[in-house]
C-alpha cells in the first residue's frame, strides 16, 4: 500500500526526487526541467524572472531560442506537476513559480545536513551551461556552510554568542538598533537589469552609513544569504532589528522600485512605498532616488526608535535610551515637551560628556528653544559652541556642521553659514534639514532665486515629515521676496495646514494677501493669527536675522496695511517672557 501525503515530497538532497501526495513518484526526464523544479524551489517564495531562467539554463542560445526552450520544458512540467486539481507550477509573462505551501523541500528543512543525506542535486550536470553551474556550486557552498551549525541551511555558520553576542546592539553607536539591507530583486523579467538592482542595495547601505547614529549591516554579511530564508532568522544571525527589501519592476515606459521597512523579529511592516524612475541606469536620476528613499527611511526609523525607547522602563534609560526619548519630546514642538527634551539631554551628557550624540540632541534642542523663544545673542553664542564640540567629537557627522551654521546664519554671518551648511550637504547629501537651512540662509542674505531649488530639494527629501512646514514656509518667504504673491500665499498656507500655530507663516500669507489686493482674505487670516497667537506683536518679527534690515520693515508694513486694524495694532509692548513665544 502507499505511503500518502497531504503535500508533494521534493528531494533535493542526494538525487533528485519527486513524489506526489498519492505517494506515486513523479518522473521528470528532462535535467533542465529538474533544475527548473530545483531552482524555484530553493528561490525566495518559489519564484524566479523567465529571463534570469533563460540566462542560467539556456545562457549558450540566443534569446528567442532560449524563450522557446524555456517555454516548451514548462509546457512538459505542467503536464506532470499540474494534475488531480493541484498546480503546483505557476507562470505569467515575466515569472516562474512554484507552490511551495504544497511542498515539503528536504533542503529547506530545519535539520538538514548535506553532509549526512547527500550532495545537493548528486549527479546532476547540464553541459555547457556556465550559469547553472555557477548557481549549483554557490547552492552546495551555502548548504555546507549552514550544516556547521544547528541552523536552517542556507545561512552562513553563527558565531558562538561568548565570541560575539548579535542580541546587543552594535558597540560605538550608543546602543541604537541595527538596520540591513537585503538585495533588491529584479522583476522585470529582463536578466539583464539584475546588476541595478542589487546596485541600488548597495547604494542604499552607502546612504545609510552616512546616518552616524544608525548601524548598518555590511554589504558582504547582508548579501550573504538564500532567498528563502525566513526574516526573522537573518535578523536573528545578522543581529539587525530592521530590515529593508525591494523590487526593481517595470512600470509602463519607465521603471519602479518598491521598498519596505519592517521589524526583523516580528514581520511587522513600518513603512513602504513606490518610486518611479525613468532609467536606472542614469547616475544621477539614481543617486537623487537614493538620497531621497534613505532620507525618508531616517525619519521612518528615528520614529519607531522613539517610540521604542518611550515603551521602556524609566529606572533602566542610559545614554542612548535618554536621547531616543528626548528627540520624541522635541519633535511634539510644544513648550513642554522642549523642556523634556532639553533636561533629557542634559541628563545624557552628564553621562557621557564625550558621546557625539549627546551634544548634538542637546545642541538641536537649544536651537528649538532659540528659535521658538527668540533668545538673545548670549544663546545663539552658546549653540554655536556646542555645535562646535559636536563637530569635533565626530567630524564626519554632517549635523554637528548643519548646526554650527544655523548658528551662524542667527549671527549674521551668511559666508560662515553657507560654507558650513554645504559641508554637512556633502557628508550626508540626505540631510533634509541641511538643505532647508541652506535654503533659509539664502532668504535671510537677500538671495531668495537661490534659496528656492534647496528648499525644493529638502521637501523632497523629507515628503512625509511633519516638519516639513519650516520648509514649506521658507518657500513662502522666497516668494514673497520675489513678489510673487499667489506662490507666496499658497505656500504659506500649505505650511499653516500642517503647523496651524507657525506665526511666522501666517505673517507671510498676510503680506502675500494684502500686496495681492485680497484684502478681505488678509483680514481673515490676520484674524487666525491672532487666534493662535493673542499677544502677537512686532517683537516677534524684530528677531529675525535678515541681514538687509529693511525686510523687518516690510513685513510689518504689510501686517499694517490689513483692514480693520488699528494702525498701531503691532506696536504694543509684548510682556511675555522667551518661553511664551513657543509654539502651542
Amino acid at each position: 500500500m502507499k505511503a500518502t501525503s497531504a503535500r508533494f515530497i521534493l528531494n533535493l538532497l542526494g538525487p533528485f526526487g519527486l513524489v506526489a501526495p498519492s505517494g506515486d513518484r513523479i518522473e521528470i526526464s528532462s535535467k533542465k526541467g529538474t533544475a527548473v523544479i530545483a531552482i524555484l524551489a530553493m528561490s525566495r517564495d518559489g519564484e524566479r524572472a523567465r529571463g534570469w531562467l533563460q540566462e542560467r539554463l539556456w545562457g549558450s542560445r540566443g534569446h528567442a531560442e532560449a524563450a522557446g526552450s524555456l517555454r516548451r520544458e514548462l509546457s512538459n512540467l505542467r503536464k506532470l506537476l499540474n494534475v488531480g486539481g493541484a498546480s503546483l507550477l505557476v507562470s505569467d509573462r515575466d515569472r516562474i513559480g512554484l507552490r511551495l505551501d504544497l511542498i515539503e523541500v528536504d533542503a529547506l528543512a530545519p535539520n538538514a545536513d548535506p553532509k549526512i543525506a547527500g550532495e545537493f542535486l548528486e549527479g546532476l550536470d547540464i553541459t555547457g551551461e556556465a550559469g547553472f553551474r555557477d548557481w549549483l556550486r554557490e547552492q552546495r557552498a551555502t548548504l555546507l556552510r549552514g550544516s556547521r551549525a544547528p541552523s536552517l541551511p542556507g545561512l552562513p555558520g553563527a558565531l558562538p554568542r561568548h565570541i560575539l553576542d548579535t542580541s546587543q546592539p552594535p558597540v560605538g553607536f550608543s546602543g541604537n538598533q541595527a538596520i540591513a539591507v537585503l538585495p533588491f530583486t529584479n522583476v522585470t523579467g529582463d536578466e539583464a537589469l539584475d546588476y541595478l538592482a542589487e546596485g541600488i542595495s548597495e547604494e542604499l547601505i552607502v546612504g545609510l552609513s552616512r546616518i552616524r547614529w544608525l548601524p548598518v549591516i555590511a554589504r558582504s554579511s547582508s548579501f550573504s544569504f538564500a532567498d528563502t530564508i525566513d526574516r526573522k532568522v537573518i535578523g536573528q544571525r545578522l543581529g539587525a532589528h530592521y530590515l529593508i527589501e525591494g523590487h526593481l519592476y517595470r512600470a509602463y515606459d519607465s521603471f519602479g522600485v518598491s521598498a519596505s521597512l519592517s521589524e526583523a523579529m516580528t514581520g511587522y511592516a513600518i513603512w513602504s512605498r513606490r518610486f518611479t524612475l525613468q532609467s536606472p541606469a542614469m547616475r544621477g536620476e539614481l543617486e537623487q532616488f537614493v538620497n531621497e528613499l534613505v532620507a525618508q527611511l531616517e525619519t521612518k526609523i528615528e520614529h519607531a526608535e522613539q517610540i521604542r525607547i518611550r515603551n521602556k522602563r524609566q529606572d533602566t534609560l542610559g545614554v542612548s535610551d535618554l536621547i531616543w526619548r528626548g528627540r520624541w519630546h522635541l519633535n511634539r514642538l510644544t513648550r513642554a515637551d522642549s523642556e523634556m527634551a532639553q533636561k533629557l539631554f542634559a541628563d545624557a551628557l552628564a553621562l557621557d560628556p564625550k558621546s557625539p550624540e549627546a551634544l548634538i540632541q542637546t545642541t538641536s534642542a537649544l536651537a528649538w528653544s532659540i528659535w521658538a523663544g527668540r533668545q538673545p545673542q548670549e544663546q545663539v553664542l552658546r549653540m554655536r559652541k556646542l555645535a562646535q564640540q559636536a563637530s569635533l567629537a565626530d567630524p564626519d557627522d554632517g549635523r554637528g556642521f548643519m548646526l554650527a551654521g544655523i548658528a551662524e546664519m542667527w549671527l549674521r554671518h551668511p559666508q560662515e553659514a553657507k560654507n558650513l551648511l554645504q559641508h554637512a550637504i556633502a557628508l550626508n547629501p540626505s540631510l533634509a534639514l541641511a538643505h532647508a537651512q541652506l535654503g533659509g540662509c539664502y532668504n535671510l542674505a537677500g538671495e531668495p532665486a537661490r534659496a528656492i531649488d534647496h528648499l525644493r530639494a529638502s521637501m523632497r527629501l523629507s515628503l512625509n515629515d511633519p516638519n516639513i512646514f519650516y520648509a514649506l514656509g521658507e518657500m513662502a518667504l522666497a516668494y514673497t521676496m520675489l513678489g510673487r504673491w499667489a506662490e507666496a500665499a499658497e505656500h504659506a498656507s500649505l505650511s499653516l495646514a500642517r503647523r496651524p500655530a507657525y506665526w511666522y507663516a501666517h505673517v507671510l500669507k498676510i503680506n502675500a494677501l494684502v500686496r495681492s489686493d485680497n484684502f478681505a482674505a488678509a483680514r481673515v487670516a490676520a484674524d487666525e493669527l491672532l487666534a493662535v497667537k493673542p499677544n502677537f506683536s512686532r517683537h516677534y518679527i524684530d528677531w529675525l536675522p535678515f541681514v538687509e534690515r529693511t525686510w523687518i520693515d516690510h513685513f510689518v508694513e504689510g501686517l499694517k496695511m490689513v483692514p480693520g486694524r488699528d494702525a498701531d495694532w503691532l506696536e504694543r509692548d509684548s510682556q511675555e517672557s522667551p518661553a511664551q513665544f513657543l509654539p502651542n
